[in-house]
């Protein structure tokens, strides 16, 4: 079971430690994503020196390929990925709903068009959910699976992270309100029944559990599952879901849902990860993230960069190519200390994996160097004016 001690406060902000059994985690922190067990292109040393020191695997993926026992014969995810740091899985339950949408693809980059099985399925029959579970189909080799509250936490004991998330589904933002109030609630049911089999499968002592707070965009519908979450005895609590259309939309969502969370267990905002957002959910109280955004723009060519639009630097145009100073003089990343930004250049157009590795490096180092300086801030009690400095590029 994890511990958390908030240091230092300044407003709703909070600086803290989240104390586990493979290590300590300094907050506000910011959780890598490694989808299938692997950092993007990173070795896991090479992603220590970057400062990254917690990641996030999934669930889903991992239960397909290569299937838990393999990952559980190795002693783990931690043995199994060589990782020496914090390890969180999510449920796997944002994948399965989204299948129904395609969206699953867009955490493959790079693997080939799946097979067809020869099942034409309509997508809205690809899952099936009821009140027990989730039936879905397997993209690997076309077999049926089905995830419930129970088996979905005797997966993740098997993957042996510090961390867990409940079974959930993720709504879209497209779907009705009917039917998010449905999801929420059957969220809610499911939250139960996870916290009950973490509880009787004995994981309490060497992992930790999070329960997340649901309801879309509908306030009355965030507050009554905040609520209800709040209710159940979590080690911490995470905020998931459709956050809205817009950065007003998501946070709206968390001023109402931090005040309702218990003050004394940490609260993790899935899936956001942006410069500007990372300052604006400490602000509001968030004291983890997770978001992929730092691997897939380096994917595109692009390197994290304050004061630029959009905090970015395109490192794929033509007007780079001679450019010999790094992409930041003060990165202490392998390719801000190695290279100038015409050989990142060249790497991008050449569409070379190792210019996809350095920016995946220095994007991870930039994340975590601004999540150290907002620690730093909140600490001198000066985060508004960080947020000032972060906001200028972001709305450049």
């Amino acid at each position: 079971m994890l511990e958390f001690s908030v240091i230092a406060q300044d407003g709703a902000a909070r600086r803290g430690v989240i104390r586990t059994g493979h290590g300590e985690l300094e907050t506000p922190a910011f959780f890598a994503v490694a989808t299938q067990a692997a950092l993007k292109g990173l070795d896991p040393a090479v992603a220590a020196a970057a400062g990254v020191h917690s990641a996030i695997c999934n669930s889903f993926h991992l239960a397909l390929e290569p299937g838990p026992e393999a990952i559980r014969r190795a002693g783990g995810l931690h043995s199994y990925m060589g990782w020496a740091g914090v390890l969180a899985t999510d449920s796997g339950g944002f994948q399965v709903f989204s299948l129904r949408h395609g969206q699953v693809a867009e955490e493959l980059k790079g693997r080939r068009r799946l097979p067809d099985y020869g099942h034409q399925e309509d997508p809205l029959d690809a899952v099936r959910v009821d009140e027990a579970g989730a039936d879905f189909r397997s993209y690997v080799d076309g077999s049926r699976h089905r995830f419930t509250p129970e088996n979905n936490m005797r997966l993740q004991q098997a993957l042996g992270a510090d961390i867990l998330f409940c079974l959930d589904e993720c709504t879209p933002f497209h779907v009705t309100r009917e039917y998010t109030q449905i999801a929420t609630e059957r969220n809610a049911r499911w939250a139960q029944r996870c916290l009950d089999a973490f509880r009787e499968i004995g994981l309490a002592a060497n992992q930790s559990l999070f329960g997340i707070v649901h309801g879309g965009v509908y306030p009355d519908l965030r507050r009554w599952s905040a609520q209800r979450i709040a209710e159940l005895d979590f080690d911490g609590y995470g905020i998931g879901d459709c956050l809205g259309e817009s950065k007003s939309d998501w946070y709206s969502v968390v001023d109402l849902v931090c005040p309702l969370l218990p003050e004394a267990r940490p609260r993790h905002l899935l899936g956001v990860g942006e410069p500007d957002d990372l300052v604006e959910g400490a602000l509001r109280g968030i004291d983890s993230f997770d978001c992929a955004m730092p691997s897939r723009i380096a994917r595109h060519g692009q390197a994290l960069h304050l004061g630029l639009p959009r905090n970015r630097l395109d490192l794929a145009k033509a007007d780079r190519k001679l450019e010999d100073r790094p992409i930041e003089e003060d990165c202490p990343c392998s390719a801000c200390r190695r290279f100038g930004r015409a050989y990142l250049n060249h790497l991008v157009r050449a569409r070379e994996i190792l210019g996809i590795a350095l920016l995946t490096e220095h994007n991870l180092a930039f994340t975590n160097r601004l999540m150290r300086r907002i620690r730093e801030a909140i600490s001198a009690g000066c985060l508004a004016e960080l947020r000032a400095e972060v906001r200028a590029g972001a709305a450049a």
